[in-house]
């Protein structure tokens, strides 16, 4: 009765989850932390003029201008023809439409590894295969260029990168941005750029993006409000083609004509999206000292103990190194704090190897303190007893 594609088995082990005072430092959510909008913002969203429907397959006008005028507020005279921009209900289905352009039934994607589990299932559904390849840890992160370029294989279509990537929080430097770009026009891939996180940089790191130059490559860049406005609630986000102009073309006309068939960004958000974009930067500034202010206090914790944070330049979240005490896929940390009162995420989630956790830096300042001592005391403890 049912199809194959969608045969997803069982979790071998139910999540895990925060009881009754517990001290969740896994929530990626902002809005149910604190992090909102004064209120008088969500009157924009009241247009009367949103009572028509008149949609546009590649979105509003008006709002594909405000995508537009958010770029050209990162990059200063960036020029960006509005039939390039394709807005959608969120990136998942940004990445669905793109699939669907780029690929057939069993051709290949290449992801990074560690990353979000996201891509499995919506490959799953486009019956895409996804083959990892590796970012390299040696106190920075950076992508493994030659495995990249051994990964190519002659069903492979695209290229994923994730810039920051979540959870790792580096971005592309100019120069693997340059051999990533070089490698798929010279194999005829195209490459997608999920900057969900662009906003969000910790330190004074260089920001180099692909929409800021010129492209040998068929390049989408991918973003939306849920981040970059803290708004997960309100289903807008965007695709931008850049690259050679014929290629260009080509994947906007049939980009156009998937967007047509599901017509899923709403009149009311797309007619609202210049107040909610003009309305960011200053949520976004509050949650970049939340970020900085418990990722501070994450590297004092870890002084003088058993703990390391490895670097991260972007995003909200820190991944920290422990012991390998445990032989359960990364969980067995995860589990120990949880009965201290302290929910973790274990890096197992994103192909991490064991013994690592992930925390969110967005967690309110005073639980993110309660929560740390918890886990250094735990921590201390377990080694102290053995497991």
């Amino acid at each position: 009765m049912f199809s194959r594609r969608t045969a997803w088995p069982p979790a071998d082990e139910p999540p895990l989850v925060a009881g009754p005072g517990v001290l969740d430092l896994t929530v990626s959510n902002p809005t149910v932390v604190g992090l909102r909008h004064p209120p008088d913002l969500w009157a924009s969203l009241g247009d009367p003029s949103s009572a028509a429907y008149d949609p546009d397959p590649l979105g509003l006008p008006q709002a594909r201008a405000a995508v537009a005028d958010y770029y050209r507020a990162r990059v200063p005279g960036l020029d960006l023809d509005l039939g390039d921009i394709c807005l959608l209900a969120g990136t998942s289905e940004a990445y669905a439409h793109l699939l669907a352009i780029l690929c057939d039934p069993g051709d290949v994607v290449l992801v990074p590894q560690p990353g979000y589990p996201l891509l499995p299932m919506i490959a799953d559904l486009a019956h895409v295969e996804l083959r990892p390849y590796p970012l390299l840890y040696d106190g920075t992160w950076s992508i493994d260029q030659a495995a990249l370029a051994a990964a190519v294989g002659p069903r492979t279509r695209a290229i994923v990168l994730v810039a920051p990537n979540n959870p790792t929080g580096n971005y592309l430097a100019p120069d693997e941005l340059a051999a990533v770009d070089g490698l798929a026009a010279a194999r005829g891939l195209a490459v997608l750029v999920d900057e969900v996180f662009f906003d969000y940089p910790i330190g004074h790191v260089p920001q180099d993006s692909p929409i800021a130059g010129p492209r040998q490559a068929l390049t989408f860049v991918l973003s939306g409000l849920s981040k970059v406005a803290a708004l997960p609630q309100l289903k807008l986000a965007w695709a931008v083609a850049r690259g050679p102009g014929p290629l260009v073309r080509e994947a906007m006309r049939r980009l156009e004509l998937v967007a047509d068939t599901y017509l899923s960004a709403a009149t009311p958000v797309q007619r609202a999206a210049a107040d909610l974009l003009a309305a960011a930067p200053a949520l976004q500034a509050a949650i970049r000292a939340r970020v900085r202010a418990n990722l501070d206090r994450l590297r004092r914790a870890c002084v003088g103990t058993s703990l390391s944070l490895l670097d991260v330049e972007a995003g909200w979240t820190a991944l920290v190194r422990l012991p390998h005490l445990f032989d359960d896929g990364g969980r067995g940390w995860a589990r120990e704090l949880l009965h201290a009162g302290v929910l973790t995420q274990p890096g197992e989630l994103y192909e991490l190897p064991p013994a690592h956790l992930a925390l969110s830096l967005i967690t309110p300042e005073p639980e993110f303190a309660d929560g740390l001592e918890r886990v250094t005391e735990r921590v201390a403890h377990v080694l102290a007893s053995g497991p």
